[in-house]
């Protein structure tokens, strides 16, 4: 079960941006070239038109909201929903007067190379869940802060993409020749512990398991047993983030214990989770 506590965590940092002035906050990284735009009762902007050169996350985190248009389609958001844009994705919006954004822009090359696969998107938008929301909202205090240091940065990002990858549609019509590998994903992200084996998850999409293999990785750019790890340091990583213990991210992600998750998390990105959820968590909770 989540720690209890990790609603408490982000009602904390919603305080924080509450706090801040009318008007836009920017802050960014000299590690990861990522940046964010916390906007604050937005009043002097209320319509755009844009290429961007970045891909950007939105998230309505209080009032407001803003509707967007591009070639083939128009969507609104609303409070507490995010929005994806790719890099190089041209549209044009007009957002409510008095409107609270925060925007984690992300450069193309991190798209590139994220360890799971992410199809163009274009534009689109989705209900965020209280953990990427939690992600979000603390990833900005720190790109305000300027205190996000490379190991801090790693699992935020993968965190991210990994959760775009999966919750928002690609353009255009799914490749059917990924079919099988699509089902095998979708196995892989819904087992827990390793009770489902990786040669079982072939079986179930009939392929051998060095077809299955050879498929995921030309499609995800790396192999099933990869993939399940990296999508459970991503699940992990959001719990986090949004406050919630070591003992109930291991948990709730699927990893046997604490020390699993801990081996796994340090293995990938050079630092514990613990100590990688305080470095998180600290500028956050400090007063503006």
């Amino acid at each position: 079960m989540a720690d209890k506590t990790g609603a408490q965590h982000q009602d904390a940092v919603v305080d924080r941006l509450l706090q801040l002035p009318p008007g836009r906050h920017y802050g960014g990284s000299a590690d990861s070239g990522c940046w964010v735009m916390v906007g604050r009762k937005l009043v002097d902007v209320t319509s755009w038109s844009i290429v961007p050169p970045d891909a950007s996350l939105t998230l309505a985190w209080c009032a407001g909201g803003c509707s967007v248009e591009f070639a083939g389609g128009r969507f609104e958001l609303r409070p507490g929903e995010c929005m994806w844009i790719d890099a190089g994705f041209a549209h044009r919006g007009e957002n409510t007067p008095g409107s609270d954004f925060l925007t984690v822009f992300i450069p193309a090359r991190h798209i590139a190379a994220a360890p799971l696969h992410i199809a163009p998107i274009g534009a689109a938008s989705r209900s965020a869940p209280s953990d990427i929301s939690g992600v979000l909202v603390g990833f900005a205090g720190l790109l305000l802060d300027g205190a996000a240091p490379r190991l801090i940065e790693a699992p935020f990002l993968d965190a991210v993409l990994d959760w775009v990858g999966t919750n928002f549609h690609p353009q255009g019509d799914i490749d059917r020749t990924h079919d099988a590998v699509s089902r095998a994903a979708a196995m892989l992200r819904d087992s827990q512990g390793d009770v489902i084996s990786i040669a079982s998850v072939a079986d179930a999409v009939g392929l051998c398991p060095s077809e299955l293999s050879r498929r995921f990785k030309a499609y995800h750019r790396v192999t099933p047993e990869a993939y399940r790890k990296q999508v459970r340091l991503a699940r992990a990583t959001r719990l986090l983030a949004s406050g919630n213990s070591v003992v109930a991210a291991a948990h709730e992600a699927g990893f046997a214990d604490t020390a699993h998750l801990s081996r796994t998390f340090r293995s990938q990105y050079g630092i514990s989770p613990s100590h990688w959820a305080r470095g998180f968590d600290r500028p956050s909770r400090s007063n503006p």
